[in-house]
C-alpha cells in the first residue's frame, strides 16, 4: 500500500456500492487469502476496456474469476470476449461457476493450464491482455504475449511493485530476492521496449500499463 489505508476505504466509497456477488467474492478471497485485484483496480479494468473499446481480452491468471467479471461485463458492452487462463483447476471451476452466476458464460472462455504454455499455443491476436498471475514469470509472459498484441493493444499487469519493494534501497526478507529482482528487471524491459508506451500507476500493488505503439 503505497498510501494510508483510510485513503484506499476512502476511495473505494467513491466507486459507489458493488453488486452482492462481487462483495462476496471479496469476501470469499478475503477469508481463503485468495490473491484477487482490488476493486479499485477491477474498476479501472472496466474503464479501460470501455474507453478504448477493446474486444479481443486476454487475462493471465484467473483465480476464482474476481478481475474476470470486471474485464466480462465492460467486454459484454463492446460487444468483446475474455478468453482467461489459469492451471490452478480448483479455482477454475469455482471461477466458471462465479462466472455462470455472473450471467456472463458466453463472453468468457477458460484455458487451463500453465500460461507459459497456453500462450504459445495460441494464435489469436487481442487488443486488451492483463496480467495477474505468478510475479516471478512475468519477464517470460512479457516475451510471449508481444506477438499477441495488435497494434494499438493495451498491456495491463498488476503487482509490479511488489509493496513497494522493487524501489532500490527498500528493506525485506531474503527470499523475495529473487522475485524483486525479476520484477524490477520486467519494469526496465517493458519500460525500455520500444514497441510500448508505458506508464505505472501506484494504486493497488502497483500497475503498468501499455500500449503497443508499433504497426
Amino acid at each position: 500500500m503505497f498510501y494510508p489505508f483510510e485513503m484506499e476505504q476512502y476511495l473505494e466509497t467513491l466507486l459507489g456500492e458493488r453488486d452482492p456477488l462481487l462483495r462476496e467474492m471479496e469476501e470469499q478471497a478475503l477469508k481463503e487469502t485468495i490473491p484477487v485485484v482490488t476493486p479499485m483496480v477491477g474498476n479501472f479494468l472496466n474503464l479501460l476496456i470501455h474507453m478504448s473499446k477493446s474486444q479481443a481480452v486476454l487475462e493471465v491468471g484467473t483465480a476464482i474469476g474476481y478481475s474476470t467479471i470486471w474485464l466480462a461485463r465492460a467486454a459484454k458492452e463492446t460487444g468483446g470476449h475474455v478468453t482467461t487462463i489459469d492451471m490452478n483447476k480448483d479455482r477454475l471451476f469455482r471461477a466458471q461457476e462465479y462466472i455462470k452466476r455472473a450471467e456472463l458464460s458466453n463472453h468468457v472462455t477458460t484455458l487451463e493450464g500453465d500460461a507459459r504454455k497456453v500462450l504459445k499455443s495460441l494464435d489469436s491476436i487481442f487488443d486488451f491482455i492483463f496480467i495477474d498471475a505468478a510475479k516471478g514469470e512475468y519477464l517470460e509472459y512479457l516475451n510471449l504475449i508481444c506477438p499477441l498484441i495488435a497494434p494499438g493493444g493495451l498491456l495491463v499487469v498488476d503487482n509490479v511493485l511488489f509493496r513497494g519493494w522493487v524501489v532500490p534501497g527498500s528493506s525485506f526478507a531474503p527470499k523475495y530476492d529473487r522475485m524483486v529482482g525479476g520484477l524490477r528487471q520486467f519494469l526496465q524491459d517493458l519500460a525500455s521496449n520500444p514497441n510500448f508506451s508505458t506508464t505505472v500507476l501506484p494504486f493497488g500493488d502497483g500497475v503498468s500499463v501499455s500500449r503497443r505503439i508499433d504497426s
